[in-house]
């Protein structure tokens, strides 16, 4: 389990147009929200991934930003980023390596959906790239709301990108 003020693994994962894209990249030395969702196949993601998408102005303006992250593979996510017109990077973990190396629980439902596929989870890097905060939800309900998140990066923003 990733503890709050440590170094979450880094990764490097293809984007929604194939490119490569790292943590180290991703994170650039400020904020950065990191979600895991489902897949495209849930309709609970695609509200969340809406409800993100309002506010990612919002998170740039406080200087973070935001990357998603689901097993499904790159063109899904081309396609899924294209129907919700979604502003932010998504990014493919096939194998759910990095979804397993970030504690995601994996489903137990097995009748929809890519093989394995995580429930969803929320995690906010602070400037130096340390766990600021994390929650994980055993099931696809009942994740962090944007707007609550929204509230600690303000806190970050007025301490120059640190939550402590």
């Amino acid at each position: 389990m990733l503890r709050n003020g440590s170094l979450p693994p880094t990764f490097q994962l293809p984007d929604s147009t194939e490119q490569l894209r790292s943590l180290n990249e991703l994170r650039a030395e400020k904020p950065l929200v990191v979600l895991f969702f489902r897949g495209a196949f849930c309709a609970t993601a695609r509200r969340d991934l809406l409800a993100w998408s309002d506010i990612h102005e919002r998170i740039e303006w406080l200087g973070a930003d935001l990357v998603a992250i689901s097993v499904d593979p790159t063109e899904e996510l081309a396609h899924l980023k294209a129907t919700l017109d979604l502003s932010f990077a998504l990014l493919s973990d096939t194998d759910f390596s990095v979804s397993r190396e970030w504690g995601i629980y994996e489903s137990d439902e097995r009748d929809e959906g890519p093989q394995p596929h995580g429930e969803p989870g929320t995690f906010v890097l602070d400037a130096a790239g340390k766990l600021a905060f994390s929650q994980l939800q055993s099931g696809p309900k009942g994740a962090a709301p944007a707007n609550e998140v929204l509230l600690m990066l303000l806190l970050m923003q007025r301490q120059n990108g640190f939550y402590w």
